[in-house]
This record gives C-alpha cells, structure tokens and sequence, in this order.
C-alpha cells in the first residue's frame, strides 16, 4: 500500500512539473499559473516554482517576474537603448527628467525619446514625427515641381526652357509657367524661355494662391534643411560620444594613468568630464 503511494505521489510530482514546464515555456502568462485541479484554486507562486521547476525554467521564470515588476512600477523603465536590458528607476524631486542609464544612455523619463532638456517632450514629437513622417517630401514636391495638366503627376524642372513634356505614357507638352497645352505656344506667347500668358495672367492674381503655397513650401523646406542639418550633425556626434567614451575608458585612461604615475582612480575626473560635454551636447 505504502508503495501505491509513493508512486502516486511520484506520478504527481512528476505531473506537476510538466505542466509548470510547459507553462513557463508558454510565456508570462505563467506568473498567473493556478493548480490543474479544476476544484482548486490554489496559485502556483514562485516558492513552488524554485521547488518543481528546472535550473533553466527557473531563469525564465524569475525573467518574466523582473520584467512584470519593472512594467508594472511607476518608478523603474526599462532602458530604450538598442542592446541594452538594463531597468531605470526614477528618483523622485530630482528636478528634471533626464536619467542616465548605467549603460551612459542618457533619455528622458517622461517620453523615453533622448535627453532633451531643456526642450519639452511635445516639441520633441513634433520633431521626430517630422523627420519620419512624410510631410517634408510633400513640401519638397510642392516647393520644386509642378503636377502634369493632363496626369497629375509631379514633374520637377531643374534647367532648361519652359517646354515640359511629360513622362510615359502620359507624354503631354504643355508650358512649365502657365501650364497650357505647348502646341498654343510660340513666338507670339514669349518663345522657350518666357510666357506672355503666365505674364498676363499674373499680373491680373490668377496664380496669387498656387504661387502663395509653392514660396510657403519653399521657405517651410529651407527652414527645415537648416535646422536639420544642424541637428543631425549633433546628432551623429551624441551617437559617437559613447564608443569615444569607452575608448577613453579602456584604452587611453590606462596610458594617462602610466604616463602621470598616477592611479586611474585620481584619473575618473576626466572620464566626469567627457560625459558632462557628452550630454551637453543635446542643448
């Protein structure tokens, strides 16, 4: 009888063990695990878990814990640097948003975008989806080209004179100025390189709006060119200073350090200073 017993306890043991295995396989979902026993409610907690479950369950286990308790917490983020899983937490009163992960990834707490003080978030955004959105194309094409009379289709003119013709199959001719059909143009409408009709035609505000909208694109995408440019060579910059930094750390502190006859720990002030012109980098 004794022997009934343990097996059926071994069968059981061996049961359970399964069905933990296969649940912490299955993903976090397992952090909410309950007995199989339809009749019993009892979870299955994490002491059962170290109990039952193999070294290797055992560290998924103990993962999808820590990344439940950071998502959970107000005051830990994880790191959104690429490659990095190190969590963040967040010291309350500091007085600013940025934190610097251990990894020296510096980001913004309340929008996880880079530091960016002293900037708000929602100037950020608007930056960001700018550059990804394609809002500067469309003002480029407005700024730069003039859509075919007959397609449609944006048609760019970067020298030449007025006669345009159009890509196949459209193939339409027509006068970059005025947009007329080229076949009522000639020598008595101005000739290649101008346009009596566009001329006239202006002067009475036929174009007022279109040109209007083309000279607002235009000075829209010059503003834009000149501050992003700016800002992606600051930008590329920020993205360099991290491996000069570990260069700095590995390499060259340990030459200084020689050089100086001095222990690398009176040196860590220049290593301070390094990351102070790496963060100032973002105003």
């Amino acid at each position: 009888m004794r022997s009934e017993v343990n097996r059926f306890r071994s069968t059981h043991f061996m049961l359970l063990r399964a069905y933990i295995s296969t649940s912490i396989n299955d993903g976090p979902g397992c952090l909410m695990l309950r007995c199989p026993n339809p009749s019993c409610g009892a979870a299955v907690g994490q002491d059962m878990i170290d109990k039952l479950a193999s070294h290797e369950d055992k560290e998924k286990y103990h993962r999808y814990l820590l990344r439940s308790y950071v998502e959970d917490s107000r005051k830990i983020k994880w790191c959104p640097a690429p490659g990095c899983d190190s969590a963040v937490e967040y010291v309350v009163g500091s007085g600013s948003y940025d934190v610097t992960c251990s990894c020296s990834y510096s980001f913004c707490w309340n929008c996880a975008e880079e530091a960016h003080r002293p900037v708000d978030c929602e100037t950020v955004a608007k930056w960001v989806l700018k550059n990804s959105a394609e809002s500067e194309n469309m003002n480029w094409i407005l700024a730069n080209s003039k859509p075919c009379p007959k397609c449609k289709r944006p048609i760019e003119k970067n020298q030449g004179c007025m006669h345009m013709t159009c890509t196949p199959p459209c193939k339409f001719e027509f006068c970059w100025l005025c947009l007329g059909q080229w076949s009522e143009h000639g020598e008595r409408t101005g000739g290649f390189y101008a346009c009596n009709r566009y001329e006239a035609a202006k002067q009475e505000g036929v174009y007022d709006e279109s040109e209007r909208r083309r000279e607002m694109a235009k000075n829209s995408l010059e503003r834009y060119t000149h501050y992003y440019e700016r800002w992606a060579s600051n930008q590329s910059s920020r993205q360099k200073a991290p491996a000069d930094l570990h260069q700095m750390q590995s390499v060259h502190l340990e030459k200084l350090s020689e050089v100086h006859s001095q222990p690398e720990s009176q040196l860590k002030f220049i290593i301070e200073a390094w990351q102070q012109v790496s963060s100032g980098q973002v105003l």
